[in-house]
């Protein structure tokens, strides 16, 4: 499969390379024909021309985002080197493979995102559709200086349209399948000579392409908008006061999975002889296999789910930004900028997870109620030269802080077991229920059903308050004119006080429904777990497990079993950590003039070296009813050279970066359990990991009116020492038996990357014609959070893990001579691929790999007037 994909790919971009493409508004933008432009970017503070700044940068002005149709941060993974996104209830954005993949509320990104030099603290709502967007640069590896909080994966820029004393505007609208409608404008309105304000709005709506046999209707819909206003006074000629204000709203639906069982060995599974609704004979156990193969795509068919009514899949969430820019001009030597940006922001309930795959509520984690995220944060720069420009200092102050509260739900439910069986776990003997293909020996023990993987129901209130303070400098020092070394240094300080509150399930409820609704079939087991066991008075033929279901089934509709919480037994944690951390950079860089190259086909050259640290904050992590354990800062060491060459009359621009990463306590999702048995999905530190990656961007004018590029990223990821526990000793034994991971790859991210884009325009009598196709290529994708997930995917890749795929989107636009009128007809994932594109495996204990697929085929016709 990889072999074909990689086949494919190659004969697409031979193609490529023999019919190249454009940019349609190069007459708009006033560029040279045949001559890339001058790329300008912010990636050190202050702005420098790309080829000239010794970092790995990719940078696209807003019209080229127009032009390969890039509407949101997940289709800017098509294009850029190292750079995947995938799909979950929020943004799961990785760089070089370091990402952050739960969304939880009390874990920083490892990708830091900043909208005009606002630091946005989470990347989820509508703030990174890329409406009235300027620029947008992606910075690579750990920004470790001069960005808000630290990253450890690098960071995504994005620029604005400023007001300006042109009136001005746009319109936009769009039609397409699955009953796609979107809405853009823009307007530009100059108040005064000195005060200028802008507006856009964003409306966007289709009903989704995954039919939902559960809920009847389809999800991965999109129900969304927003509106930006924006105001800028140029008090004098060296001050100058920018203001936005953002507010958003999105009533979506996220998309559902398809379930496969992964590993017949799982705790779930047979591992532990556990029976679930629909089990009516002792000796083995189907209906948890068949919950979630029922709902696999070769039994539901393409694009299809089905679990069951009341999934939780509507995704509210609603976001305001404010923020004000103020920048000074001292003189020509000193700029004085302040950012101040306040956000808040509210998730409505929604399903996190639902483990078992399927229409029953066995194993689940729900945000059960509204998640509020406050911050405010403030930023002072100061831009100084000295010395005839040639030593250049940027300095400041960074504070900000947070609160963020989230509520989520543990779903256990209750599970059947024959007493024979607990007796024979009890005394750390395997069980002897077999599975169907054997049908022996005979089990004969009582029926026992109730929470013995723990709590039926267990809610945690977690709350989070969160301040940082750091300085930081960084200084770049021409030793002549074409040698320069850049020093820099950050000191960050993260204060994080963690409050939880935990309970459980309230038992005494349970017996009294029980007795109430099940009269003399349930009765306390008097045994070791008492507390949360019953016996039941019948046979297995009975379906014992399904009859408790029956009494507390979600009745109400809220997609939350109807158990009792036990308020009164509720038990308060809280934690107050402090992080700190000193991150240095060294980099030097080497320009070569014109005496060194001559009149050879290269126009410019610049070799760099970069050596940089990055730090992401530690925190308290929610270990189920053990309370909160403490997680341990990121620390990453960034190694890194490079070169950047425009060539040929500058018609060929050639930028190629190495790096050799090396990361301490990564953060990690893995798979345990609470003392009381509960299973909990938690954040631990694997020991030490390391990156060693290259990435490669190619832009090419081939002849007037043609553009043709090529992105290529490998990173080849390792863990060098990764100790994890044995889950099922863990839950057989109760005996923690280390297990090493550390000839695992890394989770979530491919290990290679490739893209082609072509486009070609040409004018017409009526007007200028500019088709184009770009091409991507995603290598496989370890999708597991545990040891047997990984060994799985070692020997079936398809069980634990997504397979290669090659995608392809066409464009064709007519744009009027005066560049005003603009109509795009677009066709994307033109061969109907099935993709892979965010999924979770988890083969110790569950036994289930749950898969949501990319976006099928999608066309659709956009029309744009500008004035």
């Amino acid at each position: 499969m990889a072999y074909g994909c990689k086949a494919a790919f190659s004969a697409v971009a031979l193609s490529l390379i023999i019919v190249p493409g454009v940019s349609i508004a190069q007459e708009k933008r006033n560029v040279q024909r045949g001559t890339l432009e001058e790329v300008v970017v912010t990636a050190r503070k202050r702005e420098e021309n790309i080829q000239e700044t010794p970092i790995a940068v990719t940078a696209m002005s807003g019209e080229a985002l127009k032009e390969q149709g890039i509407e949101n941060v997940q289709d800017l993974s098509k294009s850029v080197p190292s750079l995947q996104v995938n799909k979950g209830q929020s943004n799961q954005i990785y760089i070089r493979g370091i990402g952050e993949r739960s969304g939880f509320v009390r874990v920083d990104p490892t990708v830091g995102v900043y909208l005009d030099d606002l630091f946005l603290p989470r990347a989820d709502g509508q703030l990174l559709d890329t409406v009235d967007v300027r620029s947008l640069q992606v910075l690579r590896g750990p920004q470790g200086t001069l960005f808000g909080k630290n990253t450890t994966g690098g960071a995504l820029v994005l620029s604005l349209e400023k007001p300006n004393e042109e009136f001005s505007g746009y319109v936009e609208g769009v039609l397409g399948n699955y009953k796609t409608r979107a809405a853009r404008a823009g307007l530009n309105i100059p108040i005064t000579d000195n005060f200028y304000t802008r507006i856009a709005l964003n409306v966007s709506k289709n009903e989704g392409y995954v039919e939902d046999k559960g809920e009847g209707s389809n999800n991965n819909s999109t129900d969304g908008y927003s509106a930006l206003f924006q105001t800028r006074w140029d008090a004098s000629d060296s001050f100058h006061l920018d203001t936005l204000l953002f507010y958003g709203e999105s009533h979506a639906k996220i998309q559902n999975s398809n379930c496969n069982i992964g590993n017949d060995d799982a705790l779930f599974v047979d591992g532990l002889g556990l029976m679930f609704p629909g089990d009516t004979d002792g000796r083995v156990g189907v209906a948890y296999r068949e919950n979630c193969e029922n709902n696999s795509r070769a039994n539901q068919g393409d694009l299809t789910t089905d679990k069951g009514p009341n999934a939780l899949l509507d995704h509210d969430f609603e976001s305001l930004l404010f923020g004000v820019t103020a920048e000074w001009e001292i003189n020509e030597n000193y700029t004085l900028k302040a950012v101040l940006g306040a956000r808040t922001a509210t998730e409505g309930p929604i399903q996190s997870s639902d483990n078992d795959g399927g229409r029953l509520d066995i194993s689940e984690a729900i945000s059960s109620e509204p998640s509020d995220r406050d911050s405010l944060s403030f930023e002072l720069q100061l831009n100084s030269s000295f010395f005839d420009s040639r030593l250049n200092i940027t300095s400041g102050l960074f504070l900000a802080t947070e609160e963020n509260n989230e509520t989520f739900l543990l779903v256990s439910n209750a599970v059947g077991i024959d007493a024979f069986t607990l007796a024979q776990l009890a005394n750390s003997e395997p069980n002897t229920r077999v599975r169907p293909v054997q049908r022996s020996p005979t089990i004969t023990g009582m029926p026992l059903v109730g929470g013995l993987t723990g709590d039926p129901l267990l809610r945690n209130r977690f709350g989070l308050e969160n301040s940082t303070q750091a300085i930081f400098v960084q200084g770049s020092y021409d030793v002549t004119d074409n040698f320069q070394v850049t020093l820099g240094a950050r000191y960050t300080r993260e204060t994080r006080e963690s409050t939880l509150a935990t309970t459980g399930t309230d038992y005494q409820d349970i017996t009294d429904r029980l007795n109430a609704e099940q009269p003399g079939r349930f009765a306390a087991y008097l045994g070791p777990e008492a507390r949360n066991l019953y016996t039941f008075t019948g046979t297995w033929l009975d379906d014992p497990v399904g009859l408790f279901y029956d009494v507390f089934d979600d009745r109400n509709g809220d997609g939350i079993p109807d158990y009792k919480y036990d308020e009164a037994g509720t038990v308060h944690y809280k934690e107050k950590e402090v992080f700190s951390q000193f991150t240095p950079l060294l980099s030097m860089s080497y320009v070569f003039d014109e005496s060194i190259l001559g009149d050879g086909f290269i126009d410019s050259a610049m070799v760099y070296f970069t050596q940089s640290a990055g730090f992401k904050s530690g925190f308290s992590e929610p270990r189920g009813q053990d309370g909160l354990g403490r997680v341990e800062p990121e620390e990453v060491d960034n190694t890194e050279i490079g070169f950047k060459i425009d060539a040929f009359e500058r018609s060929l621009r050639l930028n190629v970066a190495a790096y050799w990463t090396d990361y301490k306590n990564i953060q990690l999702i893995t798979v345990s359990q609470d003392s009381a048995s509960t299973l909990i999905v938690v954040f631990n530190n694997a020991g030490e990991a390391s990156i060693v990656g290259a990435e490669l961007e190619l832009q090419w004018l081939p002849f007037e009116g043609a553009l043709f590029s090529f992105n290529y990223s490998n990173n080849n990821y390792s863990y060098q020492k990764f100790e994890d526990t044995n889950l099922p000793s863990l839950a057989l034994n109760m005996e923690e038996v280390p297990v090493s991971r550390a000839d695992e790859t890394f989770p979530a991210a491919p290990s290679e990357s490739a893209s082609v884009g072509m486009q070609f325009s040409f004018p017409t009598p009526i007007g200028i014609i500019t088709p184009r196709l770009d091409v991507s290529y995603k290598s496989e994708i370890f999708f597991g959070l545990d040891a047997s997930s990984y060994q799985v995917y070692k020997d079936n890749p398809e069980l634990a893990g997504a397979d290669p795929y090659v995608l392809a989107d066409a464009r064709l636009t007519w744009m009027s001579e005066d560049a005003t009128l603009r109509v795009t007809g677009y066709l994307k994932n033109i061969a109907d691929e099935r993709y892979i594109i965010g999924s979770v495996s988890v083969l110790d204990s569950l036994g289930t790999y749950n898969q949501i697929y990319g976006d099928p085929r999608t066309f659709g016709v956009s029309v744009t007037k500008e004035f």
